[in-house]
């Protein structure tokens, strides 16, 4: 996993040698502890045959993050069909789309709408 960061946002790298599942998440956890005042983006997009429990996997931190934080908590999801994800869940296609929807969030946030 690789871990970066980009202004007031983190971003959690799945890279092929990670762990699926359950344990790619505790690991995403184990560091978000140090990071959790800041927007969260976690990268899934390189992981092959991507569905939705890959994404529900993070719905306890994200709704943690977005409502005890008030901030963004996006996962990357490449080409997967996110229709069967609930709406709570923001997802984006691409690492810069997932970056400018924590922007847009930021600045809703910073209107009173969120």
């Amino acid at each position: 996993m690789q871990i970066s960061q980009q202004e007031n946002t983190t971003i959690f790298l799945w890279e092929t040698n990670d762990p699926i599942g359950i344990d790619f998440r505790n690991q995403v956890k184990a560091h978000y502890k140090n990071m959790h005042e800041q927007n969260v983006v976690v990268d899934l997009s390189a992981l092959e045959g991507i569905d939705s429990m890959h994404v529900l996997e993070f719905s306890e931190l994200s709704t943690y993050n977005k409502e005890q934080v008030s901030k963004s908590f996006v996962i990357v999801v490449g080409q997967m069909k996110v229709d069967a994800l609930p709406e709570n869940i923001s997802v984006a296609p691409t690492l810069q789309e997932a970056l400018d929807l924590v922007d847009m969030e930021n600045i809703e946030r910073d209107l009173g709408y969120l």
